[in-house]
């Protein structure tokens, strides 16, 4: 999903509008309709391996690590590295920001689970199952009202798409929710029953997805809000996990490389948005200056030119957490109390 990831953006950026409209470009698209809810549902998964519930101690480190999520997925959207001069940023500007994309679901989704396993320690899994169901089945009835007209800026993203948001809350939670419970009961299992356990639950979601998709035809958008369209992503995602699995299993060539990305998503996610955008630390990337002007084999040459960078970053950053724990940990709260402090005190 991160390699996929970062050739979509890569390709939706620097891809002339010709080549867009070819037919080359419209089979990969195919694929990219998976990769936000891949993350969102393995972030759940590795949130439901871990047996609940936590002591109040992990779960503190959980939610401390959860906090730093929701605020890197606001910090790529800030309009000014200044607390005053985002304060008075135009209204279309404040909309970028507050927007809810992939962190802001996961984080708060995730911090949301979290409290249910504290509250509900023998059942959270049945509890989280149901969550998802509602969420859910109440997606499309949220989208139609209009809920999130009446709502503080910061809240209505998270109901719907009309303020931009890309990933509200309503329906992707489902992938998160869903990602945690499968993560505990399908994840904890030997080899053997998880396999059997994932192609039966895999076979479920397939037909109850089709069932509401022609169900709901002509009365909700399939693609964006649609309950069938999300339990058939999920059945994909279960059967794509399975996959993964047995070629794992396998060793087949070039999991390693694949692995790191996946140990590393949050920092391959920033910094390759910082190269392909640039953000309020740097100002705009250059590669913004050949965006829509490349063709498909240049596209190629910039994915195969950018990913030995992502994968010495995630490489170097990986094996300092694994040297030296605490170093890395005091690396980052003084890169984040720095940031912090200059983005409150930074003049106009």
């Amino acid at each position: 999903m991160a390699l996929v990831m970062v050739q979509g953006h890569l390709f939706d950026l620097l891809l002339s509008g010709e080549v867009r409209r070819s037919g080359l470009y419209q089979l990969q698209l195919l694929f990219h309709g998976s990769t936000a809810p891949g993350f969102l549902f393995a972030s759940g998964f590795v949130a439901g391996l871990p047996r609940a519930p936590l002591s109040l101690r992990a779960a503190g480190r959980r939610a401390r690590r959860l906090l730093f999520v929701l605020a890197v997925g606001y910090w790529l959207h800030l309009p000014y590295f200044s607390f005053g001069k985002t304060v008075a940023a135009s209204p279309a500007e404040k909309a970028a920001l507050f927007a809810c994309h992939a962190l802001q679901v996961i984080a708060v989704t995730q911090l949301l689970v979290l409290i249910l396993q504290l509250a509900a320690p023998r059942h959270w899994t049945l509890v989280t199952g149901s969550l998802a169901v509602l969420v859910l089945a109440l997606g499309p009835v949220v989208w139609a009202s209009g809920l999130s007209a009446g709502l503080p800026a910061w809240l209505a993203p998270y109901l719907d798409e009309r303020t931009g948001s890309t990933f509200p809350f309503f329906p992707h939670a489902t992938f998160v929710l869903a990602g945690t419970v499968a993560g505990a009961v399908l994840g904890r299992q030997h080899p053997a029953e998880r396999r059997g356990r994932t192609i039966a639950a895999g076979g479920a979601l397939l037909v109850a997805g089709i069932l509401l998709a022609l169900l709901m035809r002509g009365h909700v958008d399939f693609w964006k809000i649609s309950p069938g369209y999300v339990l058939l992503r999920l059945c994909g995602l279960l059967l794509l996990l399975r996959l993964v699995e047995a070629a794992a299993l396998r060793g087949l060539p070039g999991l390693r490389a694949l692995a790191l990305l996946g140990h590393e998503t949050l920092l391959v996610y920033v910094l390759h948005l910082m190269i392909l955008f640039g953000g309020v630390l740097f100002g705009d990337s250059p590669l913004l200056r050949l965006a829509g002007r490349l063709s498909f084999p240049q596209g190629l040459l910039a994915l195969g030119l950018m990913l030995p960078i992502l994968l010495a970053a995630a490489f170097a950053w990986h094996r300092t957490k694994a040297l030296s724990p605490p170093r890395a940990q005091l690396a980052l709260a003084f890169a984040s109390l720095w940031f912090g402090f200059a983005f409150l005190l930074r003049p106009w």
